[in-house]
């Protein structure tokens, strides 16, 4: 993949309403990325009716003919419109449920809609971030999964990275058996849940060490592992090297 998807931004939204405002039928010539925060707007794209709900998206390419109602109810959601490199590569679907993370919400509300014209070198600022956003959303979307208990437990994972995880707390949070949990996860995803955890760990714990400002064992202690031999044992097996070694 090219080093930046985002050729130019122009548009973003980042609103609050109590009302979704009316979108006429218009085959669109840029990307359209949509994600709902809270409560739902109403869609037409092509010749499909679709309803985003919280988390929910879509990723509109060029040449989509898209409508959308005006509905009564708050909605909070943030709305993108960009040209994108064409080296650039992006999902191909164009409805995605429950693909919006925390991170994608924490990047998505950095700026509001005043900030593109308030502060100097906002566009870039904004264009970057959409950056950051495009690349999450595909790392979410890459994982394959549509079942919505996967999702389930893949949310509380990401939402709690740098806590101790047990399959047990995660049956607790979801409402699933951890037997059920470790079916449908190894069936979606190929691989156990804890391997999932210390893969998405261990790619945080190198981003943690590249930056230099945490000792190894603080380092270990804050992504949620007790044991500081454990946790080197773990990343020498990812990155067949020592954490000490890659430092």
């Amino acid at each position: 993949m090219d080093k930046y998807i985002v050729k130019d931004l122009l548009h973003f939204c980042n609103v609050t309403v109590k009302r979704s405002t009316k979108i006429e039928w218009r085959t669109i010539d840029y990307f359209d990325l949509t994600f709902v925060i809270k409560g739902q707007l109403h869609y037409t794209i092509n010749d499909r009716i679709v309803v985003l709900r919280e988390n929910d998206a879509i990723l509109l390419p060029p040449g989509t003919l898209r409508s959308r109602p005006s509905v009564d109810g708050d909605v909070h959601y943030v709305s993108f419109n960009f040209t994108a490199y064409d080296e650039g590569v992006l999902p191909t679907k164009l409805y995605y449920e429950n693909a919006i993370t925390r991170e994608i919400r924490s990047l998505a509300s950095v700026f509001s809609e005043q900030h593109l014209s308030a502060f100097y070198h906002s566009h870039e600022k904004m264009t970057n971030i959409l950056n950051c956003i495009l690349f999450e959303f595909i790392d979410t979307v890459s994982l394959g999964s549509n079942d919505k208990n996967v999702l389930s437990v893949l949310k509380y994972i990401d939402e709690n990275l740098t806590e101790r995880i047990t399959i047990g707390e995660i049956g607790r949070a979801v409402h699933l058996s951890n037997d059920y949990i470790s079916h449908c996860f190894k069936r979606e995803l190929g691989r156990s849940v804890m391997d999932y955890v210390n893969e998405r760990r261990m790619l945080l714990a190198r981003n943690m060490i590249s930056g230099g400002e945490m000792s190894l064992t603080d380092i270990a202690e804050a992504l949620g592992y007790d044991s500081y031999s454990y946790f080197s044992r773990v990343f020498k097996r990812y990155f067949g090297v020592s954490p000490i070694r890659y430092k």
